[in-house]
């Protein structure tokens, strides 16, 4: 298994994981998940137990999980005509104040990964509440498909 595949993730009634319309895949957030278990890679509060260095690279796992979870949908990466938007929560500390560098983390994975098709706008939000046993970043996404895989009007994944 690369780093970009997974098995498939286990289907909740009421959740999707991807929603695609109009040339748009709005993938809901992710994040640092270990690829086999889905436990999170990271627990805590950046700046209070978790360094910022720590909240860069769990970030950073965010960005490699939501790239497996597109690459599980459509075989491969090169469905992404480009990223649009990423909102970026980051589970922190009364005192920590950095979150862009942290959402950087995000960001220059997928730039790495992706190049021009990588850059995108983003929103960077502060919390001290967090899903998944307080995990300290989680990322949701949205994309344009690439021309050929399109589909036609609304298709849950």
């Amino acid at each position: 298994m690369d780093a970009f595949e997974a098995p498939a993730y286990p289907k909740v009634k009421a959740l999707i994981p991807i929603r695609e319309t109009g040339g748009l895949v709005f993938v809901s957030g992710h994040g640092p998940e270990d690829i086999n278990t889905y436990e999170p890679l990271y627990r805590g509060r950046v700046g209070e137990g978790l360094s910022p260095e720590q909240g860069r690279q769990a970030a950073a796992e965010c960005a490699k999980t939501l790239l497996r979870a597109v690459k599980e949908r459509y075989g491969t990466l090169d469905c992404i005509q480009g990223l649009v938007r990423a909102l970026v929560l980051v589970n922190c500390g009364a005192e920590f104040k950095d979150i862009g560098a942290v959402a950087d983390g995000f960001s220059d994975l997928m730039a790495e990964v992706l190049e021009e098709r990588g850059r995108h706008a983003r929103t960077v939000m502060g919390t001290r509440n967090m899903p998944n046993h307080n995990i300290p970043v989680e990322v949701e996404l949205i994309f344009r498909l690439a021309p050929g895989y399109e589909e036609r009007g609304v298709r849950d994944v």
